[in-house]
């Protein structure tokens, strides 16, 4: 779907910080404050934005998050959305992910502990055990979050960073504040105040402790990378020689089609995601890669994710 240049620099501000103002943005790029907030509600219209993502550090909050990895094994298109739609509704699973590839589905669940884990995992599992195999099961240590650069060509932009560990213990007004957040990263104060019962300078205060504490990291668009004409994939490479990681870093961040880096106990030795114009772009990507790194890859896979049904911490 073809947006023009003034719809790509608002996405690319939302993407930025999905809490900066309507009169913001129009500061910034020199159009009024109705065309922007009319151009927004198309775009959602649309579903070019899908909804606005907080960045949320759960693992500040104690917490181990665990990436799973399905794959269906003689099921139905009927079966297959039947099992889908009872893990979107499982509040104990936070991702649900659809995938082509090695896999078909990947899910996220985050505990305090092993044994919750384990406990959530046996029921989902007892469940769905005839109709998938389970690929991996990994902990997540790092998720990095990259600016979209690719919107204006641009190296602008805070990469938000998950995965530094606290314990930090939260009260029931500061979670029902990060779970409204969660929902929805655009609410306004006014709105949150009156939901939660406290004055909007209340909310403002708490926000920003939360930020200062680097439990909330940032604000996100959930843009539609299909409807921005970009497909996604997913890349894992195993590698002969861990000492190669930080330079193999600094290389893929210098490309404005990497969105996302993991690091996982249980995965591949490096993990990290495009959202690229096409095949053929994301093979070239691949064989530069090869050209340059080629020597220490043993061998890579990739992943491509065509549709996100779940994305909410809490």
């Amino acid at each position: 779907m073809e947006i023009d240049l003034k719809d790509k620099r608002i996405l690319y501000e939302l993407d930025k910080n999905a809490r900066i103002s309507y009169s913001e943005i129009a500061k910034k790029i020199r159009l009024s404050k109705n065309s922007v907030i009319n151009r927004i509600k198309e775009m959602e219209r649309k579903e070019i934005i899908l909804g606005y993502n907080t960045l949320i550090n759960i693992n500040t909050l104690g917490h181990t998050t665990y990436d799973i990895y399905l794959k269906f094994k003689g099921t139905s298109l009927e079966q297959e959305q039947r099992i889908i739609a009872e893990l979107v509704k499982n509040k104990n699973i936070w991702l649900v992910a659809k995938v082509e590839g090695n896999i078909n589905l990947s899910l996220l669940i985050s505990t305090k502990t092993p044994e919750e884990f384990n406990a959530i995992w046996k029921k989902i599992h007892e469940k769905i055990k005839p109709y998938v195999t389970v690929v991996r099961i990994a902990i997540l240590l790092e998720y990095h979050h990259f600016p979209r650069k690719y919107l204006l060509d641009s190296n602008q932009g805070k990469t938000a960073v998950i995965g530094r560990r606290d314990n930090i213990n939260l009260n029931k007004i500061e979670e029902q504040l990060l779970k409204a957040l969660s929902e929805n990263a655009r609410v306004s104060i006014l709105e949150i105040s009156k939901k939660l019962k406290l004055t909007p300078k209340s909310i403002s205060t708490k926000i920003k402790k939360l930020e200062k504490q680097e439990i909330i990291l940032g604000y996100k668009a959930n843009l539609n990378f299909r409807k921005l004409g970009r497909s996604y994939y997913k890349i894992m490479l195993d590698l002969n020689d861990l000492k190669i990681v930080p330079e193999i870093y600094d290389y893929i961040i210098s490309n404005k089609n990497v969105v996302y880096f993991d690091k996982f106990i249980g995965g591949k030795d490096f993990e990290f995601d495009l959202e690229i114009d096409s095949f053929e772009s994301f093979l070239n990507f691949m064989d530069e890669l090869k050209k340059k790194f080629g020597k220490f890859i043993n061998d890579y896979e990739y992943l491509n994710p065509t549709r996100i049904y779940k994305s909410q911490y809490f």
